[in-house]
């Protein structure tokens, strides 16, 4: 006779990224709540106004006081002194893979006072890949590359940021790409006209052009 029992664990520390600046957010938090952990929820310092009228929505619908706490600040050091901290029991993140790598290792390590190996959930960037085979409907390939790679001004872990295309029909789709995305407008995003918008500060904007 087997069994396994899932358990809450405690304290999690939930960081969730300024792009999907509500659903993640809410998502990672609500689920460590609804599951019988308390949250210190250290929203991206880029978006923390979202989080703060999501912990308001928590509190005008009941919850008890200490159950999820607004912990804004930068990652550098807000992030680091609750992954850090003895206490905390697991970290649930959502951000770039730089950034995940280095909760990984400061997570991994058992700091003075502390009584257990702490969990992690890292959803870090990647490099997603747009497959493209001779039968696809090649127009439509063309439109979903770019939509993907440029929607939102590419800043979403979901954006396309490179492409497998078949041979025999390899031209006919870059070159396809290339006159759609000449296309594209860049300006005021209010402005339903513009395809994208700028980039969310100078330190993405450079990232982008290094």
């Amino acid at each position: 006779y087997n069994r396994y029992d899932y358990i809450p664990l405690g304290v999690g520390v939930v960081i969730s990224p300024w792009n999907f600046a509500f659903a993640i957010m809410a998502g990672t938090t609500v689920a460590a709540m609804v599951t019988g952990n308390t949250v210190l929820l250290k929203p991206a310092s880029t978006t923390p106004v979202v989080a703060y009228k999501f912990i308001e929505v928590l509190e005008e619908a009941g919850m008890p006081a200490g159950v999820v706490n607004y912990i804004p600040g930068p990652g550098g050091e807000v992030g680091d002194y609750l992954v850090d901290h003895p206490k905390t029991r697991f970290i649930s993140f959502t951000g770039s893979r730089a950034v995940g790598l280095r909760i990984a290792e400061r997570s991994a390590k058992v700091n003075e006072g502390q009584i257990w190996i702490k969990r992690l959930i890292a959803e870090m960037g990647g490099k997603d890949t747009m497959v493209v085979d001779k039968e696809a409907d090649l127009e439509l390939a063309a439109q979903t590359i770019v939509k993907s790679a440029f929607g939102f001004s590419g800043q979403k872990c979901s954006a396309a940021s490179r492409a497998v295309i078949v041979e025999d029909v390899y031209d006919t789709v870059l070159e396809r790409v290339i006159e759609l995305t000449k296309e594209l407008t860049i300006g005021n995003p209010v402005e339903q006209s513009n395809f994208m918008g700028p980039v969310i500060d100078a330190a993405a904007f450079k990232k982008i052009t290094d």
